[in-house]
């Protein structure tokens, strides 16, 4: 059976929580962009990293006060 990978994005401002069926970097941006309203129309980047609020971290991608981690089962485990 082939497993869908989710990624899971948090607003760390408001706690908001969501989905969805990208890589966790594509993932920060859909959500900046889809509640932001900056961008009518969908996702007007090549990559996320051309986006000015993304950002890459050592565990994770944020972009703006959205954000995903690269491996969240490795990251748990590692507490």
């Amino acid at each position: 059976m082939n497993q869908k990978k989710e990624t899971i994005v948090i607003n760390l401002f408001d706690d908001r929580v969501l989905t969805y069926d990208l890589p966790p970097d594509k993932a920060v941006v859909a959500a900046y962009e889809e509640f932001a309203g900056s961008t009518p129309g969908g996702w007007s980047y090549g990559e996320p990293a051309e986006h000015p609020f993304f950002k890459e971290y050592g565990r994770g991608f944020a972009c703006g006060d959205w954000v995903a981690l690269k491996y969240p089962r490795e990251c748990l485990e590692s507490r």
